[in-house]
């Protein structure tokens, strides 16, 4: 259900903070993988109409590896049995 996710007055499910708002469940995507990779499923997010390519952090290496790594944050209302609808509107 598409309403799982909260999103603020911008229509955006980027909240400016999540302080003061208890009921609703941090939750984190993260991608890891060559820079082409993560970028490449990024813009396949994007297509699917899942994230806009914006709400993911910028890439970033990981410590200690070749590795690079991307993470997108959502919020849901706890309870809620559906973790993986797109964002509301869409």
């Amino acid at each position: 259900m598409a309403e799982e996710f909260l999103s603020d007055s911008s229509g955006s499910v980027r909240p400016n903070s999540d302080a003061g708002e208890p009921e609703r469940e941090r939750i984190e995507f993260l991608i890891i993988g060559t820079r082409e990779g993560v970028m490449a499923e990024i813009r396949k997010f994007y297509r699917k109409g899942f994230a806009e390519v914006d709400e993911w952090s910028p890439v970033t290496p990981l410590p200690n590896s070749d590795r690079m790594m991307s993470i997108l944050i959502r919020y849901r209302k706890p309870g809620s049995t559906d973790s993986s609808t797109p964002k509301s509107g869409r």
